[in-house]
């Protein structure tokens, strides 16, 4: 079975709401893992802070322990970490489900904006104009990540799959769906 993490997969076994009769996905994108690094180290660091903080005001010569009881302590530390542990899901879910997919048929870009927020972009391979890789910067380069602008000529001109892995190869996949899309007979479905 293929990881259900993968920023870049090859002919998953998956459908997806909306999908069409004979429609497979052909290739799925999601940003690259090492996108994550920022939040993770900050969740680190926001585990660590409640250990800093006794240390700080000592300096500053507060006292909380003469304000504060043990039971309220223990309170507003859960509620912190409650709160980064929402932080940390929140990032984890944003990277998750936003996905890009490339179908025999179309491009599908799934946004999700929110935990109540979802919007999904179609786009027919027969539509897109214009397709450009980019890959900028050390760590695009290192990690080979980049962002993908395709130009269609349907209701949504642009779309760009951001920080996903390998961009050429996913380029290439997606200009061979097309050529096959165009050999096609109108309405057939490969």
């Amino acid at each position: 079975m293929a990881n259900p993490f993968s920023a870049f997969l090859m002919s998953p076994m998956m459908s997806f709401e909306g999908q069409e009769d004979g429609e497979r996905v052909v290739l799925l994108l999601r940003a690259h893992l090492v996108t994550l690094v920022p939040a993770l180290l900050l969740v680190i660091f926001l585990v660590f802070v409640p250990f800093l903080v006794p240390s700080i005001l000592s300096l500053l010569v507060v006292d909380l322990a003469g304000v504060l009881t043990s039971g309220q302590t223990f309170l507003i530390g859960l509620f912190w970490y409650l709160l980064v542990f929402a932080y940390a899901f929140y990032k984890f879910i944003f990277w998750y489900f936003n996905i890009y997919l490339v179908t025999n048929e179309r491009i599908v870009d799934f946004d999700f904006r929110g935990l109540l927020h979802k919007e999904t972009s179609y786009a027919n391979l027969s539509q897109i104009q214009d397709i450009t890789p980019k890959t900028i910067g050390f760590f695009g380069t290192f990690f080979h990540y980049g962002d993908i602008f395709l130009q269609t000529a349907g209701t949504k001109p642009e779309f760009e799959f951001h920080h996903v892995p390998r961009p050429n190869e996913a380029v290439s996949k997606i200009l061979e769906e097309r050529r096959k899309e165009e050999a096609e007979a109108p309405g057939e479905v490969a």
